[in-house]
C-alpha cells in the first residue's frame, strides 16, 4: 500500500463513486428473537417511564453556564 501522508479529495471522491450503487443493508434484515424482542421492548417502556421524571430534573437542574455553590 502506497504512503499517502494527506488524504486526496480526488481519491474520496471516486471510492464514493464507486460506491454510490449500493442501497440499503446487504442482507435482509433477520426476525428478532423473543429475548431481544423482550430486551427491545423493556427498553421502550424505561424510556416511556423514565420521561417525566427527566423533565423533572431540567426543571430543577441549573443552567449549563450557572455555577451553583454546595451550602453545607
Amino acid at each position: 500500500m502506497a504512503h499517502r501522508p494527506r488524504p486526496s479529495r480526488e481519491r474520496a471522491l471516486r471510492q464514493i463513486e464507486r460506491h454510490a450503487f449500493e442501497v440499503g443493508p446487504a442482507l435482509p434484515a433477520r426476525r428478532l428473537t423473543p429475548v431481544e424482542q423482550q430486551l427491545l421492548d423493556g427498553t421502550a417502556s424505561v424510556v416511556t417511564d423514565i420521561e417525566p421524571l427527566a423533565t423533572t430534573l431540567h426543571q430543577v437542574a441549573p443552567a449549563v453556564d450557572e455555577y451553583r455553590l454546595r451550602t453545607r
